[in-house]
């Protein structure tokens, strides 16, 4: 492996700065809330850590089922080019996954139990369930089979506090995984002119009507599961700002990719500040 060929390759394809914020948004808001809920007093912040990891295994699991398609679509990549090899990225990701059970083990036993399950479910990922041709022909349902992975992260975020279980929380498990499948969708939403061939979006395969009823469903079920859980939190305050999530998606049917993805993003970014911020005060 070149020295130069992984930071590069992350760069690209696993930028540090943006998963970070995005594990702190989602670590810091899942650990706020557990402990509001479950009145708990004490948060493990090495669990963010673990998340992380997690996420970038999921990238090398993503990468291996996707290599082929992604030679031919995306000649121009670190990996396509040979730069960084899957062997490589398999070693990689062995050491991430030896960290995330390690950090675990110092974490605690329920931490452990979430870990095992959340690791349980993305090499299930990896394999796409066993049914990988069928999925890939039905992108939603690819999509929807995958998303629970963040209600594992999110689970395993709550057992890095010692807050007792309430199924109050299955309140914000609900919106960061609505949020995140809005993220998902909008990352794959483009114009005609912005497809590529052998690259599938959203769009291509549901057409761009569809798609973006979709899309605007689930980010109002993002809006509305945030609104339960601020009740349940005893804020009423901030369920004014509810609208915002919707209105940051004010997109026509013209608008190109990066507006979309722009939309989606801030909406799950927003989602989890507004359950941080409500937990902190």
């Amino acid at each position: 492996m070149s020295l130069k060929a992984l930071p590069a390759y992350l760069n690209e394809r696993f930028p540090p700065v943006a998963y970070g914020i995005l594990v702190a948004l989602f670590f810091g808001s899942a650990t706020l809330v557990a402990t509001v809920i479950g009145e708990g007093s004490s948060i493990h912040w090495a669990g963010a850590a673990v998340v992380f990891l997690v996420f970038f295994h999921l990238r090398v699991f993503d990468e291996h089922k996707d290599y082929e398609g992604d030679v031919r679509a995306y000649p121009d990549r670190v990996l396509s080019r040979g730069d960084i090899t899957l062997t490589d990225l398999k070693v990689l990701g062995a050491l991430a996954i030896a960290a995330e059970l390690g950090l675990s083990l110092w974490i605690g036993e329920r931490a452990l139990i979430a870990w095992a399950a959340t690791l349980a479910f993305t090499l299930l990922m990896a394999k796409e369930f066993f049914i990988g041709k069928w999925l890939n022909r039905h992108l939603v349902v690819y999509a929807i089979s995958h998303n629970p992975v963040v209600a594992c992260l999110a689970v395993y975020s709550w057992a890095c506090t010692d807050a007792t279980w309430s199924n109050a929380f299955m309140a914000y498990v609900a919106m960061v995984s609505l949020g995140s499948l809005a993220f998902e969708v909008g990352r794959k939403f483009r114009l005609p002119s912005e497809e590529i061939e052998g690259v599938e979006s959203y769009t291509s395969a549901l057409g761009r009507g569809a798609a973006m009823g979709f899309l605007w469903t689930v980010l109002h079920l993002t809006a509305v599961a945030l609104g339960i859980l601020l009740l349940l939190m005893g804020d009423i305050v901030w369920i004014a700002a509810l609208p915002v999530l919707p209105a940051l998606f004010l997109v026509k049917p013209a608008s190109p990719a990066k507006k979309v993805e722009l939309g989606a993003t801030l909406a799950l970014f927003l989602s989890m500040l507004i359950s941080g911020i409500v937990a902190v005060v």
